[in-house]
């Protein structure tokens, strides 16, 4: 048994991998008539597609979309690793994986949006804000977290510095690394 599961796990495997990359070419842009790149596009397109409808996975200009798909894709690796491993399956086991790859998935999200708030009050600080093809990726990507926080706090800015950065990067922080890995453990704890 632990052969025939480890063999389904590195398909799974090869399989996210594939998806990783097709991610990665879709932000560089090849060219559409390399083999290789329609080799890629012709094995993960159909997967892909099922979550390319979800509206919500889109936030500012970044679709979350391919990211759900690679973790639902890993969550049935690891599902069925673990069923083949065991010989049985469990609602237990499925529930604490789903709830573990959310939290990770939640986890990722919230470092894209701490990497992007944290380059955006660096570059208010610096006072950088030419027209720049990073610093509008920067700005965009961050948007989304900045603006809850414009609407609901009307908070002045002082020499153009905007407070609302350094207010949303703070509770992004206390989010990822206080507020959720509590929150998992007291899940965890109540499953089992």
């Amino acid at each position: 048994m632990v052969y025939l599961a480890n063999i389904v796990r590195l398909l799974f495997s090869i399989y996210i991998i594939l998806i990783f990359v097709r991610i990665i070419l879709a932000w560089l842009r090849p060219n559409m008539f390399n083999p290789i790149v329609r080799f890629v596009y012709a094995l993960t397109d159909p997967y892909l597609k099922l979550f390319a409808g979800i509206k919500f996975l889109r936030i500012g200009s970044m679709d979350f979309s391919p990211i759900l798909a690679f973790y639902l894709l890993y969550l049935l690796q690891e599902l069925c690793y673990k069923v083949i491993l065991t010989g049985h399956f469990s609602l237990e086991l499925l529930v604490s994986l789903i709830i573990v790859l959310l939290f990770r998935f939640v986890y990722f999200i919230l470092f894209i949006f701490i990497v992007a708030v944290g380059l955006r009050f660096i570059l208010d600080i610096i006072g950088l804000r030419m027209d720049n093809v990073f610093i509008s990726i920067v700005y965009s990507l961050s948007e989304p977290a900045v603006r809850p926080l414009r609407s609901l706090l009307r908070l002045g800015s002082i020499s153009g510095f905007d407070f609302h950065v350094l207010i949303s990067l703070a509770l992004l922080i206390l989010l990822r690394f206080f507020i959720l890995p509590k929150l998992l453990g007291y899940v965890m704890m109540l499953i089992r």
